[in-house]
């Protein structure tokens, strides 16, 4: 018996984490169980039965670290935390921070109303979706307000109206805001609006039918006509919904597709038995079995604040499953099932998920195809030293040399990796100097990346010969080799006299020792590349600087203020949220406020008030 049978033998039988680990000791997997040693003994038993890709992760296995818990939520903690920290190359990361938009209507207001939110809080509100696209959500949210006159003002609109807007004019709104009705007339209304969200239109339709007939008894005509109108749009929108679910549950529907090492997973989300699309992953190079894979996707995919579904369809069994049931239940705040569907409905429905799965896996395989073609025409069109599969990109923003940043992004294989944007102050440059700042972002950046060994293929700057010969002078200084320069300048041209326009012609690329640049007509697909990545560095620049500005700004305004210090700035932002609240606040609230004695309240109230007068 060698000395990792021994290790696995002696293995805890508690909750805890697993790291896999190779002969350098480096972690090549992390994963957690509720029994360790039968979780990863499970690896090793039935070697016959494992596929290549499980077969290559044990052949590089030499040692096995265990950390013990009291309990599995513990160990799932703690799994995430060591993952963040090792980044093993065999646990799968979803890239996917993105909060789905979803419709909230808050029941506790006495005239409630719809909003579009990112984050689902545990409160008494009802949250529908989440929806694929921005757009769909928006289409349904206008369909709502045409169909049923329920308020679209915010709330500080609201309680602050003296007479209804054009959308009560216009019959688009019952105008609670100027008691043009009372809430338990509003209260019907809104629950016309959660049966019709929560998919129960032929109930609807009924409910509606019947106060079409009353007010038509009533001769109330005008009233019966909007009604009739109401209910002919709402048959329209069944008619155009498709029903996937009899039983009209939220569902999501996990697809799953292995081609090679590579693994797609896309989940379609069905509220209230209709389809509403879905959204697909895929994860290159991991050699772990399927249901690793999905257990791991599960996990990262339901968070605090992500929208959970009463049931979600998975193709196989997971590893403890049913603590992942109960952490998905905890997160949601009632029972949640996680089902491997064997015939039926349902079975159709994860089918047709794992369709979408295979397809969204072929069509990301033949981009990746395309973007490989266009990144070799870049290398052979600019005569590059390599294949410029990491770029990084630069910019400068400032205001007349103040608020000063620098910004990177990063591009891998043509697409953005947003881990490896960095923002940079600029620390040691005053004065509208762009070329100083952007020799003070350059050497901060490829000092570290040469230590580090982190460099890119290629670097990208915004300008012309003067960008490029600074950056050649920090390589040269770095005494860094290899590493193709290129700056991207937009060519103008225009005649001589004053009523000649300046006109923005073709792109101009420059690169070091060459002294013509060459030049890139619009329907370039290389020119749209680098457009796209000098905007997307542009966008990064400019957002932080806003922020940057920003703060100063606020900073400076209360800095003026007589025996304010850093502290106290600090505290009055936090707790009143802006410095338009801290002028507004009366001598009482800023006396009551963190950190205030009665004299510096005085202080602050006394710096607005004599300005405002």
């Amino acid at each position: 018996m060698n000395l990792l049978n021994q290790k696995i033998e002696s293995l805890p039988a508690n909750p805890g984490v697993y790291l896999f680990k190779d002969k350098k000791g480096t972690v090549l997997y992390v994963g957690k169980a509720g029994n360790i040693k039968h979780r990863v003994s499970s690896y090793f038993q039935r070697a016959e039965d494992k596929d290549a890709k499980t077969l290559a992760l044990l052949e590089k296995i030499e040692d096995i670290e265990t950390i013990v818990t009291d309990t599995e939520k513990e160990a799932l903690i703690l799994e995430d935390n060591l993952i963040k920290e090792h980044h093993p190359r065999y646990n799968i990361k979803l890239r996917d921070d993105k909060r789905y938009p979803c419709l909230k209507l808050s029941l506790e207001e006495d005239f409630p109303t719809l909003k579009i939110v990112r984050k689902i809080e545990k409160d008494r509100s009802l949250y529908f979706g989440p929806y694929p696209s921005a757009t769909s959500l928006k289409e349904t949210l206008k369909l709502i307000r045409r169909l049923f006159p329920i308020r679209t003002c915010r709330d500080t609109k609201f309680s602050n109206r003296l007479r209804p807007c054009i959308n009560y004019e216009m019959s688009r709104c019952s105008g609670p805001c100027c008691s043009k009705i009372d809430s338990t007339q509003y209260r019907e209304i809104i629950r016309q609006v959660k049966m019709f969200l929560e998919g129960r239109n032929n109930a609807l339709l009924e409910d509606l039918k019947r106060k079409m007939e009353r007010e038509s008894e009533e001769l109330h005509f005008e009233a019966a006509a909007r009604i009739r109108d109401q209910i002919k749009h709402i048959e329209h929108v069944i008619e155009k919904q498709k029903i996937v679910s009899s039983d009209f549950l939220d569902q999501d529907v996990i697809g799953f597709h292995r081609y090679g090492h590579t693994i797609a997973i896309h989940p379609l989300f069905v509220r209230g038995g209709k389809l509403l699309g879905g959204r697909g992953f895929t994860f290159p190079g991991t050699t772990l079995p399927d249901e690793e894979v999905l257990s791991s996707f599960i996990r990262q995919y339901y968070h605090e604040g992500k929208f959970i579904p009463e049931q979600i369809l998975i193709p196989k069994p997971i590893p403890e499953q049913n603590f992942a049931e109960q952490r998905l239940a905890g997160l949601k705040g009632k029972k949640v099932n996680l089902l491997v569907p064997r015939k039926g409905e349902k079975k159709k429905l994860l089918q047709l998920a794992c369709e979408n799965a295979e397809r969204h896996q072929i069509t990301k395989t033949e981009l990746e195809k395309d973007q490989k073609r266009l990144l070799e025409t870049l290398k052979e069109q600019l005569r590059l030293v390599k294949i410029p599969r990491k770029i990084e990109a630069f910019d400068i923003s400032n205001l007349h040399g103040g608020y000063a940043v620098g910004a990177m992004v990063a591009f891998e294989n043509g697409k953005p990796d947003k881990d490896r944007y960095r923002h940079f102050k600029i620390k040691t440059i005053e004065g509208a100097d762009d070329y100083g700042m952007m020799y003070e972002v350059l050497l901060r950046r490829y000092k570290r990346a040469f230590e580090e060994d982190d460099l890119p293929d290629m670097v990208l700057l915004d300008g012309g010969k003067g960008q490029l010969n600074v950056a050649q002078e920090v390589f040269k200084e770095l005494q860094i080799k290899g590493i193709d320069l290129i700056s991207l300048a937009k060519g103008k041209t225009g005649g001589s006299g004053k009523s000649s326009a300046i006109e923005k012609t073709e792109e101009k690329v420059f690169r070091p020792q060459v002294k013509e640049p060459l030049r890139f007509m619009k329907n370039s697909p290389v020119l749209h590349l680098l457009d796209r990545i000098r905007d997307e560095a542009h966008r990064f620049a400019i957002t932080y600087h806003k922020k940057v500005r920003k703060k100063g700004t606020i900073r400076s305004v209360l800095e003026e203020v007589p025996g304010i210090g850093r502290a106290r700035q600090k505290e009055l932002l936090n707790y009143f949220g802006s410095v338009e609240n801290i002028k507004t606040a009366s001598l009482n609230e800023l006396i009551n406020a963190p950190k205030m004695s009665p004299k510096s309240a005085q202080s602050v109230y006394d710096f607005f008030h004599s300005e405002s007068k």
